[in-house]
């Protein structure tokens, strides 16, 4: 290990890429940093989400109609 990234880089990623069963094309994207622990984490995801969102209306239900109303009413 010197601190560049090289050949030897390039074939340990495509090793790690074919244990984790990924496509071994020795890039290091998004698929292969989340298999290092490197990707995003599900806290951070949410933290990002809008806090004033209205929930899902049931499947079925009419567009504008809230949970135990009724179309109409």
């Amino acid at each position: 290990m010197d601190g560049n990234w090289g050949p030897s880089s390039t074939d340990a990623l495509k090793r790690f890429q074919h244990d984790q069963n990924l496509p071994e094309d020795g890039k290091v994207g998004s698929l292969s940093l989340i298999a290092l622990g490197l990707g995003p984490k599900r806290e951070e995801a949410a933290d990002t989400k809008s806090t004033d969102t209205k929930p899902m209306p049931p499947a079925g239900a009419a567009p504008g109609v809230a949970e135990g109303e009724q179309a109409g009413s």
